[in-house]
């Protein structure tokens, strides 16, 4: 498979993608970031939400089982403890009283309702229910991969500033010493007022490169701090991490292992089972209703005694006239599937789109990287010309600082394009999910 190819040449673990650039310190922060990050805990805690909604989903196919108790002392009033004054044998009662006594009444039993999913509707809802913990998983697996890949651009970004940051103060340094030779020269008669002015701006040209870019480094160690959740984490100082060597294709098939195609199907799915579930209103519903007890004037007649009572039987529920509730609402349900179908077409589109772009800014920031690494060995090459001439004394020193001065600018391009191009596979393994395993 193409995309097995391309992993094979980048030498990465799927899982742990991050390693590929051969950096501690990326390895630290991606761990730190993982551990910490506020979005995550939360993506965490909707899992665990959508896990507990599961569990209420499937409980609705067994029975709900209830023990009741209570009791109440009842006296006289007209509603109890009403008694009829006796008459003769076939006419009417000569009138009643109400009995001046009290009595306790105390019950007890078990009630049981079981639904009867004989037509799937709950079932449907309890696959619903596993489609939504699956979404809430890959939601978080979607999380992690932005999160890491920001945090490994950050990263690399602040890495790819200290260099060029470091190239400008040397190149400063070089430019310095040029206007200080210049001005010598001036003064020998060797050289105008002129040259000395262009040394000068030229210096101060560069000299004004250095706010921006300590600006730039703060501001990349704040958005490490933010991610990390911690406003003191500071990088050690290492080598610069590795560029991948990025080449081959890819295999559409696999980029539904992104998270967020995985998440749309997952989608599509919890709405084709609701559709069913919404369907199943319109066929009878039966339930089995049970209930037992005892009851009795005092605690010992609950154990003893005549005041046992139990009735069991089922009840049936057909839909006859709702005013069109129910079609509405299978209506309303064929729409929203329809809905997530599209939105799965669309997240397979962006994601192939996505993933050949990245591909493609990878490969040729990499072929500019190794142009512009070509461009410095030359520079160096010509700078060491120089330093053998001015030995040899056909050549003067500020042939030497010159060289020196466009191998530097060489090297700030290259660094340029170096974290250009180590960016530019942070979004690659982004656009291909890092790898990332199917569940």
């Amino acid at each position: 498979m193409p995309y097995v190819l391309l992993l094979c040449a980048l030498a990465v673990d799927p899982a742990n993608w991050w390693t590929v650039y051969q950096d501690p310190e990326l390895n630290r922060l991606v761990e730190t970031v993982a551990a910490r990050n506020l979005d995550l805990l939360s993506a965490t805690q909707r899992i665990a939400e959508a896990r507990a909604v599961l569990g209420q989903a499937g409980s609705k196919l067994g029975p709900d089982v209830n023990l009741s108790g209570g009791g109440q002392r009842l006296r006289g009033g007209f509603t109890q403890g009403i008694a009829r004054i006796p008459s003769p044998s076939g006419q009417q009662p000569t009138g009643s009283f109400v009995a001046p006594f009290e009595t306790g009444l105390l019950q007890g039993g078990l009630d049981m309702r079981w639904e009867m999913d004989l037509f799937g509707g709950n079932r449907a809802g309890r696959e619903a229910a596993r489609a939504d913990v699956l979404t809430a998983q890959v939601r978080r697996e979607d999380l992690l991969i932005t999160v890491t890949a920001e945090a490994a651009r950050a990263y690399l970004e602040l890495r790819g500033i200290e260099e060029r940051l470091a190239i400008t103060r040397r190149n400063i340094a070089a430019q310095r010493e040029l206007v200080a030779l210049t001005e010598d020269r001036t003064r020998a008669g060797l050289a105008s007022q002129l040259d000395v002015e262009r040394q000068t701006a030229l210096l101060a040209a560069t000299e004004a490169e250095v706010p921006p870019l300590a600006a730039a480094l703060a501001a990349q160690r704040h958005r490490l701090a933010l991610l990390t959740e911690d406003t003191g984490y500071q990088v050690a100082a290492v080598p610069s991490p590795a560029v991948p060597h990025v080449h081959g294709t890819y295999s559409s098939e696999l980029l539904k292992r992104r998270p967020d195609v995985r998440a749309a199907e997952a989608r599509l799915t919890a709405a084709m089972a609701r559709l069913r579930q919404a369907r199943a209103d319109l066929y009878p519903k039966i339930t089995l209703n049970g209930l037992m007890g005892r009851q009795g004037t005092a605690i010992g007649n609950l154990s003893f005694g005549g005041g046992n009572f139990f009735n069991l039987g089922p009840q049936l529920q057909l839909p006859l006239f709702n005013a069109g509730r129910i079609k509405a609402g299978i209506s309303a349900q064929q729409a929203r599937v329809e809905q997530e179908r599209l939105a799965y077409r669309q997240e397979i589109a962006a994601a192939l789109e996505e993933a050949a772009n990245a591909l493609e800014s990878a490969q040729r920031q990499q072929e500019r990287e190794k142009k512009l690494t070509e461009a410095v060995e030359a520079a160096r090459r010509s700078l060491a010309l120089a330093a053998d001439l001015q030995r040899a004394g056909l050549s003067d020193f500020l042939a030497v600082l010159d060289a020196e001065r466009t191998a530097l600018d060489t090297e700030y391009q290259r660094s340029t394009a170096r974290t250009q191009a180590l960016l530019e596979s942070v979004a690659l393994f982004k656009a291909l999910a890092g790898g990332w395993p199917q569940p």
